[in-house]
């Protein structure tokens, strides 16, 4: 009998190590995927880097919030054991409307002086259209949205289905960008990334429903 349940908590945590990996390396694609490809196809060996800066609207949020995650696990899963599932889902539901409401304000705020000061942070002579940067803005704030939902569901013993999802939102998004649907490689950044994060955020908060 312990042998078998060393073998089934043996085999659960390779699973849980193979999911959260998964998650890693899709988060990553959809971090870095756009800047890759544009550097590969665009004939303006500038137009890497202006994505590169456009995207740093979402990678310095995503940063900041990767320094805590590491809390925010063994914190979800220890309330839902000691103060129940209204406790858990209270608590998440705090941390998406915080979020949520940061990704907002941060997309009015790029909507109304985004292009101005993003020539003056960067240094980069572009065209940086308000719409593009509202859209990577509210991208972000589906990502970090996900990233909540996806330590509810790996506390929930629920990772396969959470990197499921961010897998095939990394593969669309990768898709897309090698795609020629728009044939402005920045604006079809701007909008993928929007695009896949929402997916994500959307599968992820089924995910979350059925747990």
């Amino acid at each position: 009998m312990k042998e078998t349940e060393g073998g089934l908590t043996l085999r659960h945590g390779a699973g849980f190590a193979v999911a959260v990996f998964a998650v890693m390396l899709a988060e990553q694609t959809l971090i870095n995927a756009a800047v890759l490809t544009v550097d590969a196809t665009s004939e303006d060996p500038a137009l890497a880097g202006v994505v590169f800066s456009v995207l740093l609207i979402a990678r310095a949020p995503l940063q900041l919030f990767q320094a805590i995650q590491g809390s925010l696990l063994p914190h979800l899963a220890g309330l839902e054991a000691t103060a129940g599932r209204d406790e858990f889902d209270r608590a998440v539901r705090l941390t998406v409307r915080v979020m949520a409401g940061f990704a907002l304000a941060v997309a009015l705020g790029l909507f109304a002086v985004g292009p101005p000061v993003m020539n003056v942070l960067f240094d980069i002579d572009a065209d940086y259209a308000r719409g593009g940067l509202a859209l990577v803005a509210l991208g972000m704030g589906f990502h970090l949205v996900a990233g909540t939902l996806n330590q509810a569901a790996l506390a929930r013993g629920q990772a396969g289905a959470a990197a499921v999802a961010w897998l095939l939102s990394a593969a669309l998004f990768l898709g897309w960008m090698l795609s020629p649907v728009l044939d402005d490689q920045l604006l079809r950044a701007e909008a993928g990334y929007c695009g896949a994060t929402a997916l994500l955020c959307a599968a992820l908060a089924g995910i979350y429903r059925r747990g």
